[in-house]
């Protein structure tokens, strides 16, 4: 009876085994659906043309900072479309009023004259020449703390695979960067990235839309 009376003391521990295996599964799993919809919603934002907000998750709950002013709402609707996330905590940056200017100002002079391209090429027409020149203007007014992203496009052909066009957008971009260096921009203060069609200005598929979606588009980081 002894010996049986000295074995009644497994039967907690092994409740207590169960109890922190059931715990660290739990864990593993909140840990794995937190890091899931974190990619998820990183995903989701980037491919919305939002560049790189961080994203943390709480369980379910989502918190997104570093939002560029007045983006709160269009990354607060991304981000809770994702599927399983349940709320979304949106803190905006507060913006150095130097670059909300200068993105302003490129915004306008793209507006009046984008960087356009030739078709199938990385050749500015003459236009996109011009816009190019103005926005080196702007650049060289602008504090050189301020860093740029050169980010190019094509249009949706079905003569370009996807890495065909992400090649070419790229070029793009890398020409437009070598034109804004030539123009005194330094090197250092522009990144590029090829988008290929990925985000037409335009879904038609008349010549207009082409012209239109083969592009560069210039951000203040």
């Amino acid at each position: 009876m002894a010996r049986q009376n000295g074995r009644f003391w497994l039967i907690p521990l092994a409740f207590a085994v169960s109890g922190l295996l059931a715990f660290g599964a739990t864990w593993a799993t909140a840990d794995r659906i937190e890091h899931d919809l974190r990619d998820e919603a990183r995903t989701a934002l980037r491919d919305a043309g939002l560049r790189a907000p961080a994203v943390t998750m709480d369980g379910r709950d989502a918190t997104v900072s570093d939002v560029p002013q007045d983006g709160g709402d269009r990354v607060r609707t991304i981000v809770g479309d994702v599927d399983g996330v349940r709320t979304v905590d949106v803190r905006e940056s507060q913006a150095d009023p130097a670059a909300i200017r200068a993105q302003r100002a490129i915004d306008e002079a793209l507006r009046r004259i984008p960087i356009r391209f030739v078709p199938y090429g990385d050749e500015p027409t003459g236009a996109g020449e011009r816009a190019v020149a103005h926005v080196a203007d702007i650049l060289r007014s602008t504090p050189i703390t301020l860093r740029f992203e050169v980010a190019g496009h094509v249009a949706p052909v079905p003569e370009l695979d996807s890495d065909e066009a992400r090649t070419l957008s790229r070029e793009r971009a890398e020409a437009v960067a070598a034109e804004l260096t030539d123009a005194g921009i330094d090197r250092d203060r522009l990144t590029t990235v090829g988008h290929g069609d990925a985000r037409p200005l335009s879904d038609g598929t008349d010549a207009e839309a082409d012209r239109m979606n083969r592009r560069v588009e210039i951000h203040v980081h």
